[in-house]
């Protein structure tokens, strides 16, 4: 997905394709027509423009259900023993049944194949392999060749990551970008492939104002202690653990707050009954903000003492820095990637993401130490600055691209002879 979708993958992609367009590089992006990930899953277009250009680049987008190779696709599988003979047939072959899989999944966007063998692109960078156009890129591979970049935002701790079919993709690919050191170690146990550890950034100009005494004005929150959270307010972003958190917070101290700030159309189930076993009491400390305005975003981190994200879903976790540049301590969830982020003590905490108590007891840590905030605090400002900057990140990014160039012994898009 891309711009005007919503998300960590999503931005992250806009902030690279934007910057290198500004650096006078032609960039284009193949994406699915969706506005969604409810339109991604279910294969219907978003309504977006095929062709548009977008802060200076070019966006490319093709029908979520495929068109007609995956129209066609569909009714086969429609049959009474479709799924079976596509996946024998595969299989017969010398395809995975995770291929298979792969080939089934909306979007089915096959066109993206034909497309990418057509562009005579310097480089081709397939991103976010969760979703199968990252394997259409790697089938693409296989009948052209051309200098082929990943970016697979892999997240570690879910099984997705584990599947095998990766390996084949990492093998295919002449360099990977990850976005931790735990990200780039784990795709070296499956693959010998030139790594980049890049990360993910900000930009601080959109942190100079700000303004929380309005936030907490606005939403009649007074000087009470703040605890924090922006995100999809999801289960799997560790919200109903925090919510269950705050529960024995308000044991402690019941003049705590919980803001709960985050976009999403659909409700998380998990998440709501975990609201909906709070008393009457513990539902008045809690302040919910479905939407806000992005421009609101500093402010509400400015408005917290404390962020906290027990996610196990972040494969590196913008949020932290965006909180950092506010000057705020951050929690996050005890996991190869995150830990690679927050250095645990010295910057924030680090939390059993499955545990409340865990996060209750970082949380009283926090809240119990002022001066301890504001220096954790000012540690993360400093190494946001130092590191995690979108020009710091497309510098090495840009680097990356430039020197495989330079390496490359073929020219450029040259078929593989038969």
């Amino acid at each position: 997905m891309y711009y005007p979708v919503v998300g960590g993958g999503e931005l992250h992609l806009k902030e690279l394709c934007e910057s290198l367009a500004l650096r006078g590089h032609e960039v284009t992006v193949m994406t699915s027509n969706v506005t969604d990930s409810w339109n991604l899953w279910s294969g219907k277009s978003g309504g977006l423009p095929d062709t548009e250009m977008v802060n200076g680049v070019k966006v490319v987008r093709f029908h979520p259900s495929g068109d007609f190779w995956g129209r066609a696709l569909e009714k086969w599988l429609e049959l009474r023993g479709g799924y079976r003979t596509l996946k024998w047939i595969l299989t017969s072959i010398g395809a995975s049944v995770e291929e298979v899989e792969m080939l089934g999944r909306y979007p089915r966007m096959l066109p993206i194949i034909p497309r990418v063998l057509r562009c005579d692109a310097d480089i081709v960078v397939s991103m976010n392999w969760y979703w199968p156009p990252g394997y259409y890129t790697y089938l693409a591979r296989k009948f052209g060749r051309f200098i082929l970049v990943g970016i697979p935002l892999f997240h570690t701790v879910q099984s997705w990551s584990r599947n095998e079919i990766y390996k084949s993709m990492l093998e295919q690919c002449d360099a990977v970008v990850t976005n931790t050191e735990y990200e780039a170690h784990f795709v070296h146990e499956r693959a010998s492939v030139k790594v980049e550890v890049a990360g993910v950034g900000v930009h601080p100009d959109a942190f100079a104002q700000r303004n929380g005494t309005e936030i907490r004005s606005r939403y009649q929150l007074g000087k009470s202690p703040l605890v924090g959270f922006v995100g999809r307010q999801q289960a799997n972003k560790g919200v109903a653990k925090l919510v269950e958190a705050m529960r024995i917070v308000w044991q402690w101290n019941p003049q705590v707050r919980l803001v709960l700030a985050g976009h999403g159309k659909q409700k998380d189930i998990e998440v709501e009954s975990a609201i909906e076993r709070l008393g009457s009491f513990e539902r008045q400390r809690l302040v919910r903000i479905n939407e806000f305005d992005e421009k609101d975003k500093a402010s509400l981190y400015d408005a917290f003492d404390i962020f906290v994200l027990p996610s196990t879903e972040e494969s590196f976790g913008i949020s932290y820095l965006e909180a950092w540049m506010c000057h705020k301590p951050v929690i996050g969830a005890r996991i190869g990637s995150t830990a690679c982020v927050i250095e645990g003590g010295t910057d924030g905490l680090l939390v059993e993401p499955n545990d409340s108590r865990d996060i209750a007891r970082a949380i009283v840590e926090l809240l119990s130490d002022p001066d301890r905030r504001v220096l954790m605090g000012e540690r993360g400002y400093a190494k946001t600055i130092e590191h995690f900057t979108w020009e710091k990140v497309t510098n090495r990014v840009e680097r990356l691209y430039l020197d495989l160039i330079a390496e490359a012994q073929v020219p450029r898009f040259r078929r593989q002879p038969k």
